[in-house]
This record gives C-alpha cells, sequence and structure tokens, in this order.
C-alpha cells in the first residue's frame, strides 16, 4: 500500500481512508471483495459495503492491536496516537492495572470494562484520550474481520449487544461510524501530516527530531499542502533540506 503510494505519488491522506487498497485473493476473500484470483496482489476499488480503506481498518494491523481473542481498544487507541498524530500516551503507572476480560456471570462489552477502568483516578485521564480512538475501530474483531454485533468472549450471537463505536477526538470532533471516525481524521489532516512529516524525517535522518528541526518540518508540511499532499513532494523536501544534506 505505501509502496503503491510512492509511485503514483498520491496523497498521504489515503493512509487515513483511501477508495482503494491492495489484495491478493485470500485477503479479498476475508474483505469480501469478489473477483480478485491468485496469490499476487494487486489495486482494487472499494465500495462502501467492504468497510476498508486507508491503514487502520487493514485486517493485518488490527489483528496486530488484537490478541487473538479480544480486540484490545487501549492498544489501538494508543498505536493512532503515537503513529497518526505522534502523540504517544505516556505509560501506565505501575498501579494502573489491566482491562480484565469478562469472568464467570459477566456479559460487559469493553466499553463497559474500559468505563468501569476509567473509574480509577489514576487511569482516567490517560483513558479518555485513548479510548475513544480504540473503540471507534470495535467494528472490527480481534482478526478484523467487520462485525456489527459483539463477538467473542462468551456473547452468544443471539444475545451480542449491537457495537458502539461512537465517540469524540481530542480535538472535540464527534463520530459515531468507523466512516465518521476517519473522516474526523481528516478534518484534522494538518496534524497528520506534520506528524507525518516528523515521522518521515527521523527516518531520513537516522536520530530523532527536535527543536531545531522546526523549520524543515514547516518547509516539508508546506510543500505536502502545495503539491495536495503527495508522497513525492515531501520526500523531495527532506532530500534538499539543510539537515539531510549535511547529515
Amino acid at each position: 500500500f505505501f509502496q503503491e503510494v510512492l509511485r503514483q505519488n498520491l496523497s498521504i491522506l489515503n493512509f487515513l481512508d483511501s477508495d482503494f487498497t491492495l489484495v491478493n485473493q485470500r485477503l479479498a476473500e476475508f474483505y469480501g471483495i469478489e473477483g480478485v484470483e491468485g496469490e499476487e496482489f494487486r489495486r482494487v476499488e472499494l465500495k462502501p459495503e467492504h468497510q476498508r480503506g486507508g491503514v487502520l481498518t487493514m485486517g493485518g494491523l488490527l489483528t496486530y492491536l488484537a490478541d487473538g481473542t479480544r480486540t484490545l481498544p487501549v492498544r489501538r487507541g494508543a498505536f493512532i496516537l503515537e503513529e497518526i498524530f505522534n502523540d504517544p500516551p505516556p505509560p501506565p503507572p505501575p498501579n494502573a492495572g489491566e482491562i480484565q476480560p469478562n469472568v464467570q456471570g459477566e456479559n460487559l462489552t469493553v466499553r463497559e470494562r474500559l468505563e468501569r477502568h476509567r473509574n480509577d483516578s489514576t487511569c482516567a485521564s490517560c483513558h479518555a484520550k485513548i479510548d475513544p480512538l480504540g473503540l471507534a475501530l470495535e467494528n472490527y474483531d480481534a482478526i478484523g474481520a467487520w462485525r456489527t454485533v459483539q463477538n467473542g468472549e462468551g456473547f452468544r450471537a443471539n444475545r451480542a449487544p449491537p457495537i458502539d463505536a461512537s465517540g469524540t477526538l481530542p480535538g472535540g470532533r464527534e463520530f459515531t461510524t468507523p466512516k465518521e471516525f476517519k473522516q474526523a481524521l481528516l478534518a484534522e489532516k494538518d496534524r497528520f501530516t506534520r506528524a507525518f512529516t516528523e515521522k518521515l524525517l527521523t527516518y531520513s535522518l537516522g536520530r530523532p527530531v527536535g527543536f531545531t528541526d522546526s523549520a524543515t518540518i514547516e518547509e516539508v508540511t508546506r510543500a505536502a499542502r502545495e503539491n495536495e499532499y503527495g508522497l513525492r513532494a515531501m520526500i523531495e523536501a527532506i532530500v534538499v533540506s539543510e539537515p539531510f544534506l549535511t547529515k
């Protein structure tokens, strides 16, 4: 997917949401996309009913951000904060504890268990920022398959509660579905572009970026905005920058 964005000089906003993805037959079947045969990955156009687009709804990433049986919204939310906004949450305090699965006699959704966890004042401040981002992806189960009701963790199909993926971004934008969530992320594209620039520059320079790199970060983000957020434009701006030429 990254290679396609780079080769075609597409907008980096495709990492947040896109009308295409790259699949082979096995992945296409998992996504419910028809007409793909063979092991070779190829670009396919997405329809709304596929419920995909961008990186955050890719099955591989969603599986990585789960444990095989549970979706782990905290892990997913922390990933979004760190990788999309370059704003990693602080490590939990030593006494924070874990988000426990349902025990016998309980039938709580993960949202309800997180609400219980946030009752602890030592956990509330960070989880208020993390949880809505992770819960926004609750329509994707522990292996990234689309679902509209809870599955796993002891929920019976005929009694499974519907998924509630609603929430609010740290900036105040509200959403109720994964599609609206991605639209909310796109509304903060300048924040994402700056975060993407910082990470791309870190990779390019082989070191963390700091205050002295502020001018370069501004130059690269400006180049992105002026070139429809094209990935090549960002790379070219980095390559001709003083920190890169003198590293």
